[in-house]
């Protein structure tokens, strides 16, 4: 049985169709995971399928802003109402999706861009009790906000949640004290491992890498963390085709990793 705590992402199994990781989830006691926008949005009454497992949207990721073209801005408010619209139907938790970014702007400009962008889509994920969300990103082609340090800027400044991703920022200065000022803005912790010998960008599951991940689970348990942990394992070729066994024993070693902790 999986840890009540642990989430599993699509992201995992990103090139598999929803019913395979629907079935894997429920075979495996898997209490809630992340899904994908581009593998529901057409059909969600897929999701009764979840609702039946006694599975739990920890999140729903879609796609976010083109910063540089506001004529293109409605249109991904209109997307992001629709997957709020579904997450609140099956009570999950939240959306996520990357900041965007320009190549014309400074930081402090993108920063007030994605504020009047984003700022419909906040109020309507208040209105129907789901927290619309961003991940601070090393993948600078999607995302001008690349640390948890300026993630925490931009969630004070936009009203948005944060995301936050060993993956992203297993190396940066006093993680432990910026966890502990994100939390009031923490939406989802999600988790993984590091091969930091891989110049691929070396993320591997729980126990495969070399991160000290009881230290840095402990950290952020220490900074008042209450939510589910969310498993995403992305290669760098993330539409690769998923191993299946690697991807059970992954889900195992994330869900021994919380026993570790005595969660």
């Amino acid at each position: 049985m999986t840890h009540p705590r642990l989430s599993v992402d699509a992201m995992c199994s990103f090139s598999w169709p929803f019913a395979r990781e629907v079935a894997l989830w429920r075979e495996m006691g898997v209490r809630h995971a992340g899904i994908l926008s581009n593998k529901v949005a057409a059909e969600p009454e897929q999701l009764g399928v979840m609702d039946a497992a006694g599975i739990h949207i920890s999140t729903l990721i879609t796609g976010g802003f083109n910063l540089a073209d506001r004529s293109s801005w409605d249109s991904t408010r209109v997307g992001h109402r629709a997957m709020i619209d579904i997450v609140a139907a099956h009570k999950g938790h939240s959306i996520y999706f990357t900041s965007g970014r320009t190549v014309r702007c400074d930081w402090n400009e993108d920063l007030d861009l994605l504020a009047e962008a984003v700022a419909p889509t906040v109020a309507y994920g208040k209105e129907k009790s789901v927290i619309a969300a961003f991940e601070p990103t090393l993948r600078t082609s999607v995302s001008f906000v690349t640390t948890l340090g300026d993630a925490i800027d931009v969630a004070e400044r936009t009203g948005l949640g944060i995301v936050a991703d060993f993956g992203n920022n297993w190396m940066e200065r006093d993680l432990s004290v910026r966890l502990k000022r994100a939390m009031p803005h923490l939406a989802l912790m999600q988790i993984g491992d590091i091969d930091t010998a891989d110049a691929s960008g070396g993320r591997v599951h729980v126990g495969k890498g070399n991160l000290p991940l009881v230290r840095m689970m402990g950290d952020v348990l220490d900074a008042g963390y209450r939510g589910v942990f969310d498993l995403e394992v992305v290669p760098a070729n993330f539409a690769a085709p998923t191993d299946e066994g690697e991807l059970r024993r992954g889900i195992e070693s994330a869900s021994r990793l919380l026993e570790t902790l005595g969660l």
